[in-house]
């Protein structure tokens, strides 16, 4: 591992353990072991630091994601491998989790996070282009789906974190990922496409009052 890497795998451990906010070079320093001077070779400061690791955990993630990618599968099927590999991910390394979490929702990002290689779930996006080509999932936002798929993601891994799940399971994995393909499928049953079973029409009853006048 290189003094780079060291000092980025030290902020993300520092960062989940007491927030963005309480971060400073003598705790980054001290954690990684390497002077504080050498921080500023590689980096101008906190926020660059913080960028810098939330681009490296979405490409390590990415990368990871794709893995489970095989042309010669029916895309569903690359669904399911891929977003099996997405919660492992976040398995092997909780912290990874946590950290894109309060990324998410601080004021530390930049304009080149937004770029197309630093886009959390890329793979999944890039491939729910070809699903809607195929009609295999719904016609809506980007957006809209990908809160489909990544928000009960994200909700059971809070749970696992909170012992109240266990997603090392392989079975409840399995319909973590079913439900969330449920959530965008174009097959999927929706309300208004609930056949209601027909009633019979039953005459009403002649009240008395209705009796004495025949």
């Amino acid at each position: 591992m290189t003094k780079k890497e060291a000092i980025l795998k030290s902020v993300l451990k520092l960062v989940n353990r007491a927030g963005f906010y309480h971060l400073n070079m003598k705790d980054i320093a001290s954690e990684a072991n390497v002077a504080a001077g050498t921080i500023y070779l590689h980096f101008k400061g906190k926020e660059e630091l913080i960028n810098a690791l939330y681009q490296m955990v979405v490409s390590d993630f990415n990368e990871f994601v794709i893995q489970g990618y095989h042309a010669d599968l029916p895309l569903k099927d690359n669904f399911f491998r891929m977003l099996e590999n997405a919660i492992d991910f976040f398995l092997e390394d909780t912290d990874r989790f946590s950290f894109i979490e309060q990324y998410t929702y601080s004021p530390f990002i930049f304009k080149e996070s937004y770029e197309e290689n630093y886009v959390i779930l890329q793979p999944i996006y890039q491939m729910m282009s070809d699903a809607k080509k195929q009609k295999l999932i719904k016609n809506l936002d980007e957006a809209i789906l990908v809160s489909l798929i990544y928000g009960p993601v994200t909700m059971m891994l809070k749970l696992f974190l909170a012992h109240k799940t266990d997603l090392h399971n392989n079975l409840t994995k399995q319909k973590l990922v079913q439900a969330c393909w449920d959530n965008i499928s174009m097959h999927t049953l929706t309300p208004s496409s609930i056949k209601s079973k027909p009633t019979s029409k039953k005459k009403p009853k002649p009240n008395n009052a209705t009796q004495l006048h025949q």
